[in-house]
C-alpha cells in the first residue's frame, strides 16, 4: 500500500490538477479492496468504474 500511495503523490506532482481527484478515488478504492472483506462481490466489478475513470481522466490530461 505504500508503493500505491507514492505512486498517487506521483501523479498529483507529475500531472495536471484534474487527474488528482480520479487517482486518489482509485487509489482509496484499491485500499478498500485490500483491508475490506466483500463478500459475493467481484473485486474487479469494484474497481472498474474507478479504474476506468481513472484512465479516462488521464487520457484527457495528455490531449
Amino acid at each position: 500500500m505504500d508503493g500505491l500511495r507514492i505512486a498517487e503523490h506521483g501523479i498529483e506532482l507529475l500531472c495536471a490538477p484534474r487527474l488528482h481527484a480520479p487517482a486518489t478515488a482509485y487509489t482509496r478504492a484499491l485500499n478498500q479492496v485490500v483491508w475490506q472483506e466483500r463478500a459475493g462481490e467481484n473485486l474487479a466489478d469494484h474497481l472498474e468504474p474507478f479504474k476506468a475513470e481513472f484512465l479516462a481522466a488521464a487520457r484527457r490530461s495528455l490531449s
